[in-house]
């Protein structure tokens, strides 16, 4: 005779009852992280956009807009994506003589992504034209902020530094 191999009926249930259990208490916890990074990556994309366009204006010594392009117009449909572009004559539109340098993905359509302009100007030294402000991105209950200061210098602030996305 041969040992049967396998297992039990009741060893089977008490590895589905723990598995259920570890999976009802895992997820949540899952969720937020995935919320939590998603918000750090979009907040860090927004900054590296910002960066890069500060950088492209001295570089070329030159006016870089930054700002969401419709139909080669900045529009304040923020969450459309982040272009940039070198606006030789600052009127904020992708003209002909206009040279783009970078066209941004979409951000999810669920979430909010404010700004209080339709684009952000960089001259050729570095600086914006207009005053300091702030991108309010948000999630659910969770948001990200990203503050851009005359200097151009951009860097991502605490959400707990605005109340909400209204624009």
């Amino acid at each position: 005779m041969y040992a049967a191999r396998g297992f039990t009926l009741l060893e089977l249930i008490i590895v589905l009852i723990i598995s259920t259990l570890l999976i009802t208490i895992g997820i949540p916890g899952f969720q937020t992280l995935i919320q939590n990074n998603r918000l750090t990556a979009v907040a860090s994309g927004i900054q590296n956009n910002l960066l890069f366009a500060r950088n492209q204006s001295v570089s070329y010594l030159n006016y870089v807009t930054v700002c969401p392009l419709e139909n080669n117009a900045c529009t304040s449909n923020w969450i459309s994506g982040i272009d940039v572009f070198i606006d030789s004559n600052k009127d904020g539109s992708y003209d002909s003589g206009d040279v783009l340098l970078k066209t941004g993905d979409r951000f999810n359509s669920n979430d909010t992504l404010v700004f209080p302009s339709n684009r952000i100007t960089f001259t050729p030294d570095g600086q914006i034209t207009g005053s300091a402000a702030k991108f309010r991105y948000c999630t659910g209950d969770e948001r990200v902020g990203v503050s851009i200061a005359y200097s151009g210098r951009a860097k991502i602030v605490s959400g707990d530094t605005f109340a909400d996305c209204n624009p």
